[in-house]
């Protein structure tokens, strides 16, 4: 199933939907894009939470969680080698390959692919499409996402000119 996120509309009521292939809202992305400890809470329609992001962090270490309902607690880490740049999702013992910064990685179960995510710069703004192959995980796969969407991504905010004064102004 394929899932779209358009993370340049509904930023300033702190509520982004997620699209399925046919253009339904399904689920809604609540929280600050902008502040990395604040959780990220994933809603359905009516508003219930089904999972929520969040930085787990103490003095010498900082992780994500990633705690959706009725599922063990899941955490993102990172593989440092000097070779790949590689990210295990515990519990479900995902391992992520790919480029964060160009926005195409996938998720992996051993060598079987679960998922991909390609990130584009559309007419609507920058936008995220997920293909997810197993329904139990959605929200673990949208809520990483959307993490490292946020560390690799700033979102804009352009000024708005009015010209028409500027012109009447010159005249």
């Amino acid at each position: 199933m394929r899932y779209t996120v358009q993370l340049t509309q509904g930023q300033t009521c702190g509520q982004i939907p997620v699209k399925n292939q046919q253009g339904e809202i399904v689920y809604i992305l609540k929280g600050n894009l902008n502040e990395f400890n604040q959780p990220i809470i994933l809603t359905d329609i009516n508003h219930i939470e089904i999972g929520r992001l969040y930085l787990d962090s103490n003095l010498l270490l900082t992780s994500y969680s990633v705690d959706v309902v009725n599922h063990s607690l899941v955490k993102v880490k990172k593989i440092n080698s000097r070779f790949a740049n590689l990210f295990y999702i515990t519990r479900l013992n995902y391992w992520i390959k790919g480029s964060l910064k160009q926005g195409r990685y996938s998720f992996y179960s051993g060598i079987k692919k679960v998922a991909s995510v390609c990130s584009l710069v559309t007419d609507a703004g920058l936008t995220w499409s997920c293909d997810i192959s197993r329904p139990e995980d959605v929200p673990f796969i949208i809520l990483i996402s959307l993490l490292f969407t946020q560390w690799h991504t700033k979102p804009l905010f352009l000024p708005t000119f009015n010209f028409q004064n500027r012109v009447n102004a010159l005249s």
